[in-house]
């Protein structure tokens, strides 16, 4: 009997994972060999988390919540989150048909396109971006249209160019501000054309605010849920990560209508069943716990992309704008790139290998990434003049040969 060989789906071949963790799993490499690795790759706050967030943790896991929950999330969680949206959007959502707690904002990207999307049809994304939206959409079958973030236009998006991505074909936008990697704030006017745009055609729009507090020079936030004439329309998708320092605590959340909530949890049911039960309860502390810790971090980012500024201003040969907002400044090296006959991905592994600090690669974030390297500012000032100092002599070290 001849047996066939087995082959892996092509949905699962083609599937892009974060190359992030490749990077910093390069450099952990390199690292054990004795070489100092300044960490810039990585998108992670590198302080620890609150510890009244903490302590709400320990406390449930000393009463014995270590079991399942429902697939949603506890109904104190999801009662916080309203709350929330509530202060911060201005709408009145109910905890019991528009919220669902996810295993981290990741998981919500994936269950939104699983939920909203079929063979065919077409996802209007931002890249260079964040990876998971294009992985998602195209494991769900539909096609990818990307809109280009480029320097020469501040990394921004404006209505008439997502008009004309619009084909019969399409049924979500996803929109990210702050955005990752390139560190830009979509303006009011923009979300507002955007959203505009989205209710004429009938569309789903995907808002990523995983970012939404880290903002800078005293910019604001605006979401499409505060211009939606239809907030049915409207799925946010947001987490504790980045405000909460709360990487490795894996918790996130969407916000949906009614009609889409209870096959969104069908299909969170079926991936992890339920959230981390004793993690619900620290994102309730979190939420409803003294805030002064996030605005503390968002201070020192900004002292922190300040000193960003100020070295790579030092840097000839490279392009770049300031970050209004995130933890990331996405540099143009294309200059460098040409003269050197090297992709971003391969001038990042050298830049590990022979001159000790690590950025990641802007094909890492699409490809119209080729060309930038991103650098996160989620470090130490000391390290990140140390970094991007290495990043200047290897510029002048190769510009100058």
């Amino acid at each position: 009997m001849v047996v066939e060989s087995f082959s892996i789906p092509d949905r699962v071949v083609n599937l892009k994972a974060e190359a992030a963790f490749t990077v910093l799993e390069k450099a952990k490499l390199v690292e054990r060999r004795g070489v100092d690795v300044v960490h810039l790759e990585i998108g992670e706050p590198d302080f620890d988390t609150p510890q009244h967030i903490k302590d709400a943790a320990i406390e449930a896991l000393k009463k014995g919540e270590t079991h399942y929950t429902p697939t949603p999330g506890i109904p104190e969680l999801r009662e916080a989150l309203s709350e929330y949206v509530k202060n911060i959007y201005g709408i009145d959502v109910d905890w019991r048909s528009n919220i669902a707690v996810t295993v981290g904002a990741k998981q919500a990207v994936f269950a939104a396109m699983l939920t909203l999307l079929k063979e065919g049809d077409e996802v209007i994304y931002p890249n260079p971006g964040y990876p998971a939206y294009s992985s998602a959409a195209s494991y769900a079958g539909a096609k990818t249209i990307p809109y280009k973030l480029t320097i020469d236009n501040n990394f921004s998006v404006k209505p008439e160019d997502i008009s004309e991505m619009i084909t019969s074909k399409t049924k979500v936008i996803v929109l990210n501000s702050p955005h990752n990697p390139c560190g830009s704030v979509m303006s009011s006017e923009d979300v507002r054309g955007i959203v505009e745009l989205a209710e004429d055609h009938n569309l789903y729009i995907v808002s990523d605010e995983i970012y939404q507090p880290i903002l800078f020079d005293g910019l604001r936030h605006y979401s499409p849920l505060n211009y939606a004439t239809d907030t049915d329309r409207v799925i946010l998708v947001d987490g504790f990560s980045k405000r909460y320092a709360m990487t490795g605590w894996r918790i996130g959340y969407l916000v949906v209508s009614k009609d889409l909530h209870p096959y969104i949890v069908k299909v969170l049911n079926v991936m992890t069943s339920c959230p981390v039960s004793f993690v619900q309860r620290a994102a309730i502390a979190a939420l409803r716990g003294p805030q002064e810790p996030v605005y503390e971090m968002v201070k020192e980012y900004e002292k922190r992309r300040n000193v960003v500024i100020e070295e790579l201003s030092k840097i000839d040969g490279i392009r770049f704008v300031k970050p209004a907002g995130a933890f990331y400044a996405f540099i143009d090296i294309s200059n460098i790139l040409r003269k050197i006959n090297k992709t971003s991905e391969e001038f990042v592994l050298d830049l590990i290998e022979k001159y000790g600090v690590a950025f990641l690669h802007g094909t890492a974030m699409g490809e119209y990434g080729e060309g930038y390297i991103r650098i996160s500012f989620a470090n130490s000032i000391d390290n990140i003049r140390k970094g991007i100092r290495r990043l200047g002599q290897a510029v002048k070290e190769v510009m100058t040969e």
